[in-house]
């Protein structure tokens, strides 16, 4: 099956810290349309999110990856599930409490967005340190015990202009 994790990626990461500003805006203004436009956005982190661990939780098994990524991986994965758990206790919050004890709410959605933005941090260096999900890793330019400090291209690759290394 295709990865298509990297599709989802960046909303629930965009719509998280979108929603923790308009919920401080709303704090600071106390203007209706701001604690609005967070409440709906909350409840979309909350989709994003729950689309987004499952389509990771999907690629954790198919994808290839140097074994060096592995606990990295794993990091990521744990920092996320804490986040996209956080983001659905802050959509039901949003939905069922609504302006109830306000100031929790807000730390809630703000704690929210610096989870998964952390555990985004981690997935970008499965990504841009490890190779992971890319043809680098597939095409055997990363081995499996190998970080990109020692990759080397293997012998039948060729370079812009299509010359032999």
């Amino acid at each position: 099956m295709q990865n298509i994790h990297p599709l989802f990626v960046h909303f629930p990461i965009v719509l998280a810290l979108v929603a923790a500003l308009f919920e401080i805006l709303s704090l600071i203004y106390k203007r209706e349309s701001f604690y609005n436009m967070a409440s709906g956005l909350v409840i979309l982190t909350a989709i994003a999110a729950i689309a987004t661990t499952i389509t990771g939780l999907l690629a954790e098994g198919t994808v290839p990856h140097p074994d060096v990524a592995h606990s990295l991986m794993e990091t990521h994965e744990t920092i996320e599930l804490i986040g996209g758990s956080l983001s659905v206790v802050s959509a039901l919050w949003v939905i069922f409490l609504k302006k109830k004890a306000r100031i929790l709410r807000t730390a809630l959605i703000a704690a929210t967005a610096v989870a998964i933005s952390y555990g985004a941090f981690y997935g970008g260096r499965l990504v841009y340190d490890y190779g992971v999900g890319t043809q680098l890793v597939k095409s055997g330019m990363i081995d499996k015990g190998d970080t990109h400090d020692h990759m080397e291209p293997d012998s039948s690759a060729t370079d812009a202009e299509g010359h032999e290394h």
